[in-house]
């Protein structure tokens, strides 16, 4: 069996799990609501995993790549960077944890160009406040320094 199959396969059972323990939320009264339920996003990823893990599983083999490579360096640095971000939120806050974070793994893959670091640095977090705290009217998480 392919290394695509059964981590997708893997990937859905584990995705089915999370969305079971869904359904054991407790009901938000209603004056903490933010006007979407506790429910919808983690399904939102749940189900966007999904369709990627049968995307994995579909997809046709490449017989290019050997079944044995080595995981490279960077996706463990990128994965420790990931966890150090989670660790900065209640410092930070989150949009100031992710203009940090963009910033550290662009550069870190090897993006040069100040303006498109920036760009993105400021871009993607005024796109979060925009959709989430003005369109959905949710809160993020402020940090204890900002």
């Amino acid at each position: 069996m392919r290394p695509d199959v059964v981590a997708g396969a893997s990937i859905i059972l584990l995705s089915s799990f999370v969305f079971y323990l869904t359904t054991t939320f407790r009901n938000v009264p209603e004056a903490l609501a933010q006007n979407v339920p506790p429910t919808f996003f983690p399904r939102l990823v749940v189900g966007i995993l999904c369709l990627f893990s049968l995307a994995l599983i579909f997809k046709k083999a490449d017989r290019k790549t050997p079944l044995n490579t080595p995981i490279p360096s960077t996706t463990y640095i990128t994965a420790i960077i990931f966890v150090i971000t989670v660790t900065l939120i209640p410092i930070l806050g989150m949009l100031s944890t992710v203009a940090l974070t963009i910033i550290t793994l662009t550069v870190y893959w090897g993006e040069r160009h100040l303006i498109r670091v920036t760009m993105l640095a400021v871009g993607l977090p005024l796109f979060l406040y925009l959709v989430f705290v003005l369109g959905l009217s949710m809160r993020f998480p402020q940090g204890a320094l900002f």
